[in-house]
């Protein structure tokens, strides 16, 4: 989903300080305003102009300068001025000597006249090689000792400004004041917006809590933009509810609000007479990327807006990290969309390498455009092979009431938690490592955690590394019982094991659902079993559900089977499987059983094809687009071709097979008479009808009604499946009850069955199955209603209770089935005696299952990178706001 802007950028002027046009502005407005002195737009445009031109001219280079940007008219005047000429300006707090050293600036621009520039490169000419479009670099978040520069347009400049003034309605006559860090991209983009506005800043370093501050607050300030280390402070102190009347909007970012604080402030806004705007922004997206509307932030207190002007957003679902509905990573487009990183000076030569911004963020966009943020693609650690999402810890500790800074690695987490006064440091940890442990799903023995002052950046946000190092080196007595105590997985642990050890991955995030993580028909038998004993019952569509919905509805049997399908000691009691999982077993030795001549019966095969097309239904084709299901079923085919292909390559060596077994094409280009060539018909007619129904669902207006009611696309195929079904069998004979075109028909009622939510498509679907079982096998009435026997099973009971000693023999050969019946030719002829062929086939199938799953499984995840197995390390930009 994107959402687009509204308006477009305006074209950028000659030079690219945030200066409002001329004659734009009454000159003798108030630009820059301190405690003692006030100086107009038109003065500022003087000074800005008399320094540029005591800067070195472009015409010979342009150069690097180094702007100690602080808030006092001087400085401003100086950063103003370099952009005004066409120099690039490298903005640094006061005393930043690490920038200087690494990138070489050519001028470094101190307070004060023109004896204030010192050069540091050549006396004559550049030092760098600039690329024409740069003109400004900032540190990612604020951290200014990172080597890592962001490299911004004075084009990007001047259209995020502008975007800004008009997401926040800024007019000449507005006021903001420096509450921030003039060299952190927040603070510097309050300068920017209200100075291309005409409007007026107050400068001051003072904090929040001073009294200076709310002096300059006072005297005409009508914006005050925060970060939520301020909002904290404010609300324990008062100051912002004491009746501030000039000021009619409070701007917030840089890190998170929890919901409830963004309701209290808003509430407090409309007390007061000020109104409450929530944004979302990146260095590197210049500043700005979403602004919230007052008017609508509180009815909407987790959003952080729409995109300001000029800028796209969409979301990329296709990200390993997207979990749930809708969500996706956060792709930013637009002007102000940074050319890219500059790891070193070198890198100031290039131009846009960045067409599009990759946040790391994830979000979610509703119907009406608001952006959600939900996550971060970073924000993650594996313990115990279960990923955790540290912004949901952080937000359950906050739900606790407590502020808190979670971070961690394959062996632990670990919480610093702010102290509360009148709370001893000790029970507060023990209470952070409680909450942190129960929202993780690990262990306390997995968490660490320590009561301490939360170390901050001069942005305002809060020091992550910094406060690792603080608890990894914590208070011994706080940690005792973490290093202590090594307690038994959780729940959410031992699911994630499940489905890590079914899927062969190395990570599982319990807020996918198994479909999401990349399970599908041939594995979902294992998983539905083994979650099953740890579990209980499943809900039927449990394979599209998040995990942790599944662990907070479970309900364990009292007994059972132990999570690796083995059995339990000491425990007779049954487990209720899925219908399907039940039937595959019970088909796949009939199919044996009756080929080695131990029993006759027969039906079993299309039985399965029934079954087949339920769990197409249920995994690949149901993904919410086209593209999706297409690699839903690539990835089934693969667990299908792979194994077939050996089996097939392996006949063709002593003359069982030919080719056209090894493309899986026989019943369209090979023999269909009785003979070895048409052993494999099933497998045949199952690659046919899925590539079949896959083709169907991809045209569009069928693509749209599958969307939006699939039991009637699925039902409409069974009626076409039916033609060809009667046509053929009327006017033909011969072994053709085994080719796609007259079994077509049994593959789409297992998908209309899928669907079929209410009993009167149940029976609509049960009569079209009756109306094509019958006289299907004309001399074999017996088979016709053992195949309509399955299917019964299968619409009408969810699930089969088994006996728990019988469940692992139960899984293992559901999950063989397709080897079983690949192999069963090649030994039923070998072995004497009907049952002895039959056990001996069985088991043949359940040693192919066991050498070609993991092999086929890492196939599959090279042709679908969506569900690689390791934890992504994407080189994403730093927010500025925290996930939400």
């Amino acid at each position: 989903m994107s959402v687009r802007p509204a308006v477009a950028p305006a074209p950028t002027r000659p030079g690219c300080a945030p200066l409002p046009p001329a004659g734009s502005v009454d000159p003798a407005s108030p630009a820059l305003v301190t405690a003692d002195e006030v100086l107009s737009h038109g003065a500022l445009r003087e000074r800005v102009e008399e320094r540029a031109a005591d800067l070195p001219p472009v015409t010979a280079g342009r150069l690097l300068v180094q702007v100690s940007l602080r808030p006092r008219p001087a400085d401003v005047v100086d950063y103003l001025a370099v952009l005004e000429a066409g120099h690039v300006a490298l903005v640094s707090p006061e005393g930043e000597h690490t920038l200087g050293a690494t990138w070489q600036p050519d001028l470094t621009l101190g307070s004060g006249p023109a004896e204030g520039v010192v050069r540091t490169g050549p006396t004559t000419g550049p030092r760098h090689l600039l690329h024409p479009d740069l003109a400004l670099l900032l540190s990612t978040s604020g951290s200014t000792g990172s080597p890592k520069l962001v490299r911004l347009s004075g084009e990007g400049l001047l259209a995020n400004a502008r975007a800004i003034g008009q997401a926040l309605r800024l007019t000449p006559a507005d006021r903001g004041v420096t509450s921030l860090p003039l060299h952190y991209c927040y603070g510097l983009s309050v300068l920017h917006s209200h100075l291309l506005a005409g409007a007026g800043v107050a400068l001051t370093g003072a904090s929040v809590l001073d009294d200076d501050l709310w002096s300059l607050v006072d005297a005409g300030a009508t914006t005050l933009a925060l970060v939520p280390h301020q909002v904290d402070l404010l609300e324990r102190s008062g100051r912002l509810a004491e009746g501030h009347t000039s000021l009619r909007l409070v701007t917030q970012a840089g890190g998170r609000l929890s919901p409830d604080q963004v309701t209290r402030l808003a509430g407090l806004g409309r007390e007061q007479g000020f109104g409450l705007a929530v944004m979302y922004g990146q260095t590197e997206a210049t500043a700005r990327i979403c602004v919230h509307d007052p008017a609508e932030v509180a009815a909407a207190p987790d959003a952080v807006g729409r995109p300001v002007p000029g800028t796209t957003l969409r979301l990329d679902h296709g990200v390993p990290e997207a979990s749930g509905e809708g969500v996706g990573e956060v792709v930013v487009s637009g002007p102000g969309v940074m050319l890219g990183y500059a790891q070193s000076p070198d890198d100031l030569a290039l131009g846009r390498m960045v067409e599009e911004l990759r946040t790391g963020d994830l979000g979610r966009i509703d119907g009406s455009g608001l952006l959600r943020i939900v996550g971060r693609r970073s924000g993650f650690v594996k313990i115990l092979g279960l990923r955790i999402d540290l912004a949901r810890v952080e937000q359950a500790l906050e739900a606790d009431g407590l502020d808190a800074c979670v971070t961690g690695d394959d062996e632990s987490l670990r919480v610093a938690v702010e102290p509360v006064a009148g709370t001893p440091a000790e029970e507060l940890a023990a209470r952070a490592r409680r909450v942190a442990a129960q929202a993780s799903g690990v262990g306390v023995g997995h968490v660490r955690a320590a009561a301490l002052p939360l170390p901050r950046l001069a942005s305002g946000k809060v020091d992550r590394a910094g406060a690792d190092v603080l608890v990894r080196g914590g208070d011994p007595d706080e940690c005792s019982d973490a290093r202590q105590r090594v307690d038994a997985p959780g729940l959410p642990v031992r699911v994630a094991e499940v489905v890590r050890g079914v899927l062969g991955r190395d990570d599982v995030d319990l807020q996918q659902s198994f479909v999401q993580l990349g399970g599908d028909s041939l594995s979902h038998v294992l998983a539905s079993t083994r979650l099953t004993a740890l579990l209980g019952g499943l809900p039927r569509d449990w394979h599209h559900r998040p995990l942790t919905e599944l662990v907070a509805r479970a309900r364990p049997e009292p007994a059972g089977i132990e999570p690796d399908g083995t059995r339990a000691p000491v425990r007779s009691t049954r487990v209720p499987l899925e219908t399907s999982v039940v039937l595959r077993a019970v088909a796949v030795v009939i199919i044996c059983g009756s080929h080695a001549d131990l029993f006759r019966i027969l039906g079993g095969a299309h039985t399965l094809l029934v079954v087949a097309g339920f769990s197409a239904a249920t995994f690949g084709l149901s993904a919410p687009g086209v593209a999706a299901r297409w690699r839903g079923t690539v990835r089934l085919l693969v667990g299908i071709a792979v194994p077939t292909m050996v089996v097939a390559l392996l006949g063709l060596t002593y003359g069982r097979y030919g080719w056209d077994n090894v493309v899986l094409a026989n019943w369209l280009v090979g023999d269909i008479a009785y003979g070895k060539h048409n052993e494999l018909w099933f497998v045949d007619a199952l690659v046919a009808c899925l590539l079949v129904a896959t083709a169907v669902l991809s045209l569009p207006p069928v693509a749209r009604a599958w969307r939006a009611d699939p039991w009637r696309v699925a039902f409409g195929l069974v009626l076409v499946g039916l033609v060809p079904r009667f046509l053929v069998l009327t006017f033909a004979e011969g072994v053709l009850r085994g080719m796609m075109p007259t079994v077509f028909w049994l593959f789409a009622v297992g998908l209309a069955l899928a669907h079929a939510d209410t009993p009167a498509r149940r029976r609509w679907t049960l009569g079209a199955m009756a109306l094509g079982i019958a006289w299907f096998f004309p001399d074999d009435p017996v088979r016709n209603a053992t195949i309509l026997a399955g299917v019964l099973l299968l619409a009408l009971v969810p699930r089969i209770r088994v006996p728990a000693r019988l469940v692992p023999l139960v899984t293992v050969l559901a999950a063989a089935s397709l080897h079983i019946y690949l192999i069963q030719f090649q030994i039923l002829g070998w072995v004497p005696t009907p049952l002895l062929a039959t056990l001996v086939a069985l088991a043949a199938g359940v040693l192919l299952w066991r050498l070609t799953d993991a092999p086929v499984r890492r196939v599959q995840r090279l042709l679908d990178p969506r569900h690689t197995p390791s934890v992504p390390t994407p080189t994403a930009p730093s927010p500025e706001r925290t996930p939400s």
